[in-house]
């Protein structure tokens, strides 16, 4: 009976990742209000949704958790001005660039982050599985909400900076089959809630700096309308509504 419970909640929230990727394939020609929208979620789910379940997961005082973030947000932000993630600016412009790019920038680490992120919801929905079936389905409900942003944003962030829509599938895929591998490891090995914390908050920490660095200075540049704007405050507001609903 767990097993079947846990079959139907991993296709649930495996459904909602592949139709939030699905978004951005079906309506490209909007690709940079799409990224809005993906920017605010991704700040809005650090903030939300990752930092107060990790504080919560490893408990005691949450200064030296917070400080876990900061390290992972400095440490991100160093690997991207030494080039090692970043190799070149680049603008979200309206026309696409004379050239490809030839380094992968900093979007398309994002989207792999996404990939590690999704097998951290697997290990998260697996854990929650091994507590109790109620407990799974709770948190298999709050990772449907945010699994659906997570296939949004993955997909946007390829397409939006010039990369083939060919990479954005493939990458949708390893969103799903990381989720897939992650909820396979979960099942066999008994992850201790502190370890999934620690998780939690580095991810944390590179979100705040691809939303921050990378995505909300890409949409408010001269050019951006206002409704790439309002976009990123709806993708922030998205989050805050599934955190007071789940919570």
């Amino acid at each position: 009976m767990t097993f079947l419970v846990g079959a139907v909640l991993l296709l649930a929230v495996l459904a909602s990742t592949l139709a939030g990727g699905a978004v951005p394939l079906r309506f490209e020609r909007h690709s940079r209000m799409l990224l809005s929208f993906s920017a605010g979620t991704l700040v809005g789910l650090a903030l939300l949704e990752l930092i107060p379940a990790a504080i919560k997961a490893t408990g005691g005082d949450p200064q030296p958790k917070l400080l876990v973030v900061l390290c992972a947000f400095l440490a991100t932000m160093l690997l991207d001005k030494l080039h090692i993630l970043h190799p070149h600016p680049h603008r979200m412009d309206a026309e696409c660039p004379p050239e490809e790019h030839v380094h992968p920038p900093l979007a398309m680490h994002g989207a792999i982050g996404l990939l590690v992120h999704s097998a951290v919801d697997g290990l998260a929905l697996a854990t929650a599985l091994r507590e109790s079936p109620h407990t799974a389905i709770a948190v298999a409900v709050a990772l449907a909400a945010h699994k659906f942003a997570d296939g949004l944003t993955t997909v946007s962030l390829v397409l939006s900076h010039h990369h083939r829509r060919v990479q954005a599938v493939g990458l949708l895929a390893g969103n799903a089959g990381l989720l897939l591998i992650g909820f396979a490891v979960g099942m066999a090995l008994a992850l201790q809630e502190t370890q999934l914390g620690t998780l939690l908050l580095v991810m944390a920490g590179f979100f705040l700096y691809l939303g921050a660095s990378d995505l909300l200075p890409s949409v408010m540049v001269p050019v951006c309308r206002k409704r790439d704007v309002f976009a990123t405050a709806c993708g922030m507001a998205a989050i805050a509504l599934v955190a007071m609903l789940v919570h």
